[in-house]
């Protein structure tokens, strides 16, 4: 799909263009996209939200990592879409590694245990490997990012397979203890969708600048992080499955 430039005395125009392009047409202005630019507030308003909960909801670091990835990657996605630059995108992708790799860690330290130091350093390599490797192979940023949504799934689906064997069978409390995660999936798999028709162009109004379908996944995808922290937060005093 070509790649739209953005005409020659624009803010960004010296800049290079990233490597995709949504259905928002750009303009020639601080803000090219407004529309997918001001949604990204989704991902600092609830990262706030999360991080003002009382302090029993939210002492452990890895709940405090949480709301910081979800500003982090609404103001290096707001950015981003703002520029329409290349130098932007990466950290717009960098910032959503710092959601998968959260869920990878978090989920490897339920199944392993280890300390919140071991934690917060695996976290921080997972990211910095991942950074390095968007910078050496700039287009497989997403691929990446699919990668990690993955291997976050399979180790919860390896947790829930210990418990099951350890207690025997799934017990009542099944789908309250799921219901949060089963949501931030089932809001990501609608969010992926409207992106897919959005990238594709199959549902696209390129002068609408007030909602688009790529504003729509930034929406949803925001509320993922609210679900994750609940989901998290009701594990806290869960015991790690070895």
């Amino acid at each position: 799909m070509t790649i739209e430039t953005l005409p020659t005395n624009c803010p960004w125009s010296d800049f290079l263009p990233p490597t995709i392009q949504f259905c928002e047409k750009n303009l020639c202005s601080f803000i090219t996209t407004p529309s997918n630019t001001f949604s990204n507030l989704a991902y600092i308003v609830i990262g706030i939200y999360l991080l003002l909960k009382k302090k029993d909801e939210s002492s452990s670091l890895q709940l405090k990592l949480i709301p910081i990835s979800a500003i982090l990657t609404g103001v290096a996605s707001f950015l981003y879409h703002a520029s329409f630059t290349l130098f932007f995108q990466f950290f717009d992708l960098s910032a959503m590694y710092l959601f998968s790799s959260l869920l990878i860690v978090l989920n490897w330290k339920r199944l392993r245990g280890g300390s919140d130091r071991n934690l917060l350093l695996s976290f921080i390599g997972l990211v910095f490997s991942s950074m390095v490797a968007l910078y050496i192979f700039k287009k497989i940023g997403i691929y990446i990012f699919a990668l990690h949504l993955l291997i976050a799934i399979f180790l919860e689906l390896k947790i829930f397979l210990k418990k099951k064997r350890q207690e025997h069978k799934v017990d009542v409390y099944f789908f309250p203890y799921y219901k949060n995660f089963i949501l931030s999936i089932l809001f990501f798999g609608v969010a992926f969708g409207i992106w897919i028709l959005d990238y594709k162009r199959i549902v696209c109004n390129p002068d609408n600048h007030i909602l688009q379908g790529h504003a729509i996944w930034h929406i949803l995808t925001a509320l993922c992080y609210l679900f994750l922290y609940k989901f998290y937060s009701d594990l806290k005093n869960e015991q790690t499955y070895h």
